[in-house]
């Protein structure tokens, strides 16, 4: 393994140190708060689609809790001086579900395909320029200037590969090479893997993989002590107590790589002036936030993104002054304030927007609150600018490879205005942008450093979030459940889970 950044989580493994024998058999049922949006990797955008996705494709390598790249069909690789090229020598005798050989031409086919067509290509492989397979199990990819998290980037749930000949017969779901092969999914209601019997690597003990969207907190904490379901991600913090108060039922709490934000559109209406977002800033009591909805797993933001993550620096938080935001409102030429729109999915969401309606009501701004299923939601904040009739909104955003360049670039850079990327707020800023680019095409980690806390101070005082907090990732499981991996990334990983039952 290879150390590539500088995350300092950790993660949990639920059972590793308790010396049993594994078994092997069994159905392991995760709930989730909602149904992937697509298992897609040209349109997946969330993390229900990572959770499930990472199961069945696999990429060149997997980021580990501390950074660690974990090597899947990539067995080694090597670099030019210059990084212009890179060189992977894949893992021989893997085969896609449907039979078909993993080879580089296959991995060829599916990095293009996805820096051309994914919504993440842009952000995750749009350095590539070009791909020459050596051989049938080595390839070399062709940079046009150096890119900094190539690796990390490379190690994304999302860049797994596919088979090729299945999706040229038109196949609908996902055919990987992962531990587990797609059985069927009933959008609301399940979707289920089962084990793949002719993995390459040491298989599951599990015989079935099955996840559940259950949006109701309180329903996923029911199932959970009734033993419907083995694990859940996201326990209220008000049932936490409960859950561990059963012998048979305990709760994880580990940091996480994830900000939650509210996201204003920087192009439309009042929200064009930074004074407004500033004064939104000042308005919101985070501290409310974390204390009222999140009991106290959480910390007030004081970053774009969380601590730990490669490049972070801390110009905040925004203190809580409602006098100061009236002032920016009324300097901004909105002395009586205005209305607006804020647009959330159910969920913790549900309370924390009622929160920042009474907070922002006090300076003059009236919030009408607008409730919308996550796919439609999704949808409707993915509008281009000219079409976009979002206000603001409550979105969360986890930096899964541990380098800024994850968040920044993909959130603040003007090249990355959806539907294109995932700056949904509409952000331009010319330095930031330049120093954004420069910071993924610098070798140096110094230097790189440096970029990062310029553009952040930037982006801090121009304000197109309300950078509101970094969540404590609340997982509950049974305690007969074993091997089951909790990742600061907020994906479950069930690759080598058992049932001690």
């Amino acid at each position: 393994m290879r150390k590539v950044v500088g995350l300092c989580l950790g993660l949990f493994i639920v059972g590793a140190l308790a010396g049993a024998t594994p078994r092997y058999g069994g159905t392991l049922t995760i709930a989730m708060e909602y149904d992937p949006s697509s298992l897609d990797p040209l349109v997946m955008t969330d993390t229900p689609a990572s959770n499930v996705f990472m199961h069945v494709a696999e990429a060149l390598f997997r980021l580990g809790p501390g950074g660690e790249l974990e090597y899947l069909l990539a067995k080694s690789f090597e670099s030019s001086e210059d990084g212009l090229v890179w060189t992977f020598y894949l893992r021989e005798g893997v085969k896609f579900h449907d039979g078909t050989p993993f080879n580089a031409e296959a991995a060829k086919w599916n990095l293009l395909r996805f820096r051309d067509k994914a919504s993440f290509g842009p952000t995750l492989v749009k350095a590539i320029t070009d791909i020459e397979v050596v051989d049938d199990l080595t390839m070399k990819v062709l940079l046009k200037e150096p890119f900094a998290p190539l690796l990390v980037h490379l190690a994304h749930s999302f860049t797994g590969f596919l088979s090729p000949t299945a999706v040229a017969a038109g196949v609908n779901h996902p055919v990987g090479t992962g531990p587990f092969v797609f059985v069927r999914w009933i959008p609301g209601t399940e979707l289920v893997l089962e084990r793949n019997p002719n993995y390459w690597g040491e298989g599951p003990y599990l015989d079935r993989l099955v996840f559940l969207p259950i949006p109701e907190g309180g329903t996923r904490v029911m199932k959970l002590l009734a033993g419907e379901i083995d694990a859940t991600t996201v326990v209220p913090p008000d049932d936490v107590p409960i859950v561990r108060a059963d012998p048979k039922t305990d709760v994880v709490i580990i940091p996480s790589l994830t900000i939650q934000y509210v996201g204003m559109n920087c192009q439309r209406g009042p929200l064009a002036n930074p004074l407004v977002r500033q004064a939104l800033n000042y308005a919101i009591d985070k501290q409310e936030i974390v204390d009222f909805v999140f009991g106290g797993f959480a910390t007030v933001a004081a970053a774009p993104f969380s601590p730990g993550v490669f490049g972070y620096h801390a110009p905040g938080p925004y203190p809580h002054d409602v006098e100061k935001a009236k002032a920016l409102l009324a300097q901004a030429g909105y002395p009586n304030g205005f209305k607006t729109t804020l647009r959330y999915n159910p969920g913790w969401r549900t309370l924390g927007a009622e929160v920042i309606q009474a907070q922002l009501k006090v300076v003059g701004i009236d919030v009408e609150l607008i409730s919308m299923e996550w796919g439609s939601y999704l949808d409707f904040t993915n509008r281009p600018v000219d079409r976009s009739e979002t206000d603001i909104y409550m979105l969360g955003w986890s930096t899964v490879t541990g380098d800024a360049d994850y968040t920044l670039y993909s959130l603040f850079h003007s090249t990355q205005f959806a539907p294109a990327g995932s700056n949904r707020s509409f952000y331009k800023n010319e330095t930031v942008d330049a120093l954004l680019t420069a910071g993924r095409t610098t070798p140096n980690p110094e230097l790189r450093e440096q970029y990062y806390a310029q553009a952040i101070e930037l982006i801090w005082n121009d304000a197109p979030w309300v950078f509101l907090l970094n969540p404590d990732h609340r997982y509950g499981v049974r305690t007969n459940v074993r091997g089951l991996v909790f990742h600061p990334n907020f994906t479950i990983q069930a690759h080598r889970a058992w049932l001690d039952n």
